[in-house]
């Protein structure tokens, strides 16, 4: 029963918190300028850009090009 719930808890919780998280984080949480509330579909565009192409991100984030335990030394 336990294992069940853990279970049910990591396939359907934490992917639905992740979910919410993005959606605050682009139409709710507010805006600084230059990136104000007009523009919130360009936002969007960047999230979708990050998600799919981030190789395109590792000249601009030199962190991106280690492991993660490289990173942590």
């Amino acid at each position: 029963m336990t294992f069940a719930l853990f279970f049910l808890l990591g396939l359907f919780v934490v992917p639905s918190l992740f979910g919410l998280a993005m959606i605050y984080h682009v139409f709710i949480r507010g805006k600084h300028s230059p990136a104000d509330k007009s523009n919130r579909i360009n936002h969007l565009r960047l999230v979708w850009f990050a998600l799919t192409r981030e190789e395109e991100f590792v000249d601009q984030f030199p962190w991106l090009k280690k492991d993660e335990w490289e990173n942590m030394k």
